[in-house]
């Protein structure tokens, strides 16, 4: 044998050329075989004199943390305020429910009227007002409410002529004389109407502060809300059937047609029922000042039946 002997090649087993993917749960350290500045493209522990801040730059840096705590600062303070303004907002609410649900489960008072022991003296209401009146359509709940009101909203009633009318119908002025005969009692604050006799597209109209309200059914809603007494129907839950009640009255004045009427004159049985008045109460209120006025106006007292005729027999009693 001459020269070095040659080995034979054997298969690689292990491979230990792949990459090793380690967790990133685990803490890296740099090669320790590498260069300093080479390890990995791992920055070292230690910084170098280029990484190193100078003073000035030490400064900014504090002074841009003491910023963002004074934004937070004011951004907690704000967030306080906020808070505080929703609680006082959230007591206020409670303390106006609370209000509410007492004034519900108060006993409501009965729209019916009652004669005051005592008159009672109503310091808002105003100390004159004009009402226009077409001759043709006289405003007969104007006695009525002269009389229910007299402890609560006195009337004084002055009653004139206007230029375009002639001669006052004997039914306008059977009302002009009872009207004016009227006397307030003593003692007691009066308004002072002056009823003016016109020639107007409405039955009646009363001028406030130069502002006209045109309709009776308008000026019963104005006078029962100014005064005092139980035909203010104000407070009661169920003022919406008053209301409805008191627009079938307009609709009935306006009406011209003996069907048209006879609708309305249904609606007002359906309303009475079995009832004393309408709307099923067992006591007066302003519908039926607003309807017995209308019913009389019209003439149409001929065509009630029933129930409805005893009605207007007992508004002939009361309101006349």
């Amino acid at each position: 044998m001459n020269g070095p002997l040659r080995m034979y090649n054997l298969p690689q087993i292990i491979q230990d050329d792949f990459p090793v993917q380690l967790p990133k749960c685990m803490y890296t350290l740099k090669n320790v075989h590498s260069p300093r500045d080479q390890a990995d493209g791992l920055v070292d522990h230690v910084s170098s004199l280029d990484n190193k801040l100078d003073i000035s730059d030490k400064v900014k840096q504090f002074l841009k943390k003491i910023q963002v705590n004074a934004e937070m600062a004011d951004l907690e303070s704000r967030q306080n305020n906020i808070l505080h303004q929703l609680a006082e907002l959230k007591k206020e609410i409670e303390s106006l429910t609370s209000n509410v649900r007492n004034q519900q489960n108060a006993p409501r008072a009965n729209n019916s009227f009652v004669p005051q022991e005592e008159p009672i003296v109503i310091s808002n209401f105003p100390q004159s007002v004009v009402i226009y009146a077409n001759p043709m359509s006289p405003p007969f709940s104007l006695v009525s409410i002269q009389r229910l009101l007299q402890d609560n909203l006195p009337l004084a009633v002055t009653s004139y002529l206007h230029s375009s009318v002639g001669v006052l119908p004997q039914e306008a002025r059977l009302l002009a004389d009872t009207l004016t005969s009227f006397k307030p009692k003593l003692g007691v604050p009066v308004i002072d109407v002056r009823l003016i006799w016109k020639e107007i597209n409405s039955n009646a109209s009363i001028i406030i502060a130069h502002n006209p309200i045109l309709g009776e059914v308008n000026i019963l809603r104005f006078l029962s809300r100014l005064s005092n007494s139980k035909l203010n129907y104000d407070c009661d839950p169920n003022s919406y059937e008053i209301d409805s009640l008191l627009d079938e009255c307009y609709l009935l004045l306006e009406l011209k047609r003996k069907t048209d009427r006879s609708s309305v004159l249904q609606s007002f049985k359906k309303s009475l029922g079995k009832a004393q008045w309408l709307a099923g109460r067992s006591e007066l209120s302003v519908a039926d000042i607003a309807a017995f006025s209308a019913i009389k106006q019209c003439n149409v007292s001929g065509d009630l039946s029933g129930n409805l005729s005893k009605w207007y027999e007992r508004c002939q009693l009361l309101l006349t």
